[in-house]
């Protein structure tokens, strides 16, 4: 399986997981009557180019179409562009949110995600925003207000949340239950981007009620060091609590990344039985289809307060790296963030942007 270093080390970031977008945009008249979705910024995949050549199930099914993209740095929109299949660059990004049907919130810095996505929620129009949801408490929670408020359908998760073994978790949990503790795993290291993958992965399959986290280990947000340079960065643990259900002893979790041999992973240690669930190859075709349904039939594939806990668990997490103390995700201010560094968003357009071997 491809890893996120293999994948993000190639220059133009022209497909996911075996879906290679299509370097021109479809005919025009392939496209009449397809919502138009457009993207604003580079982030750290290519959902949409995968809109131009799907999976082969999918293929002549396609409701959608990638349509326009803005980015902010020069050049980067232009190459998305042609990589991916977009039909057109606006360089205004409130025009672009006016000319589409749904909007694409991949930009880098989710510092900025609430004001990139708050044109197009107060228009009504499906907004995917990508892992991290946001930067702080106040703008996730600002963020799932206006989908609320003006009936837009909102979307932000890791791809693990959509694998058919969150089903088969689900059965086993019923028929072996309950749930004691859980590993959930991720082969690679960056803070923000993975802690997402595991933490998400078990909320999907295990439900909500996370009362409270705990930071151990490695603190990695260096991209370059991560990825280029390929050095070993250890592990990190994020430890989770459940509050108590149908009076059993709290659930633990252990969200566990780090760079070494492996692929996502949850083991289960239920009352009856102990098992282990290993997300297969076609991560991102399961994504696909949940994005699909999301933007042609404004199908909201989690509950909004699903990935608000989610954020609160990454965030809690974060202040447990900073006070070395287990952090209740109810004692959280709005001012509590998932921690960012200048580094991410100029490594990807670098990456982005430096001409090929």
């Amino acid at each position: 399986m491809e890893t996120r270093r293999s994948f993000m080390g190639k220059a133009a970031l022209t497909g996911i997981g075996g879906i290679v977008a299509a370097k021109t945009a479809p005919a025009f008249a392939q496209n009449m009557g397809k919502i138009k979705i457009s993207q604003l910024g580079l982030g750290s995949h290519s959902f949409l180019g995968s809109f131009n050549n799907p999976p082969e199930e999918m293929k002549g099914k396609v409701k959608c179409r990638p349509y326009a993209v803005w980015d902010d740095a020069p050049g980067v929109a232009e190459k998305l562009k042609q990589s991916q299949g977009f039909e057109k660059v606006i360089n205004d990004p409130v025009k672009l949110v006016k000319e589409s049907d749904a909007v694409h919130v991949e930009y880098a810095d989710y510092r900025r995600a609430l004001e990139l996505a708050r044109p197009a929620l107060e228009m009504g129009k499906p907004v995917f925003i990508n892992r991290p949801f946001t930067s702080t408490i106040t703008d996730a929670e600002e963020v799932v207000r206006l989908a609320k408020a003006y009936d837009a359908p909102l979307m932000s998760a890791s791809s693990l949340e959509f694998q058919p073994e969150v089903a088969e978790m689900q059965k086993f949990a019923q028929e072996k239950g309950p749930i004691r503790t859980y590993e959930a795993y991720c082969p690679e290291q960056h803070f923000t981007w993975m802690f997402p993958h595991v933490i998400n992965y078990a909320h999907a399959a295990f439900g909500g009620g996370i009362e409270s986290a705990f930071f151990t280990g490695t603190y990695n947000m260096d991209l370059g060091k991560w990825i280029d340079e390929h050095l070993p960065f250890g592990t990190s643990l994020c430890i989770l609590t459940w509050e108590s259900r149908d009076g059993n002893p709290p659930m633990i979790g252990m969200n566990h990344i780090g760079n070494y041999p492996g692929t996502f992973h949850i083991n289960v240690y239920a009352v009856g039985e102990n098992k282990t669930f290993t997300a297969g190859s076609k991560l991102f075709e399961y994504m696909f289809h949940t994005l699909h349904d999301f933007y042609a039939e404004r199908k909201i594939p989690r509950p909004y307060e699903a990935i608000l806990e989610q954020h609160r668990a990454l965030a809690a997490t974060n202040v447990s790296r900073l006070t070395g103390r287990i952090v209740r995700l109810d004692s959280l201010g709005g001012s509590d963030v998932v921690p960012y560094t200048e580094d991410i968003r100029w490594w990807v357009v670098r990456n982005f942007m430096k001409p090929k071997k």
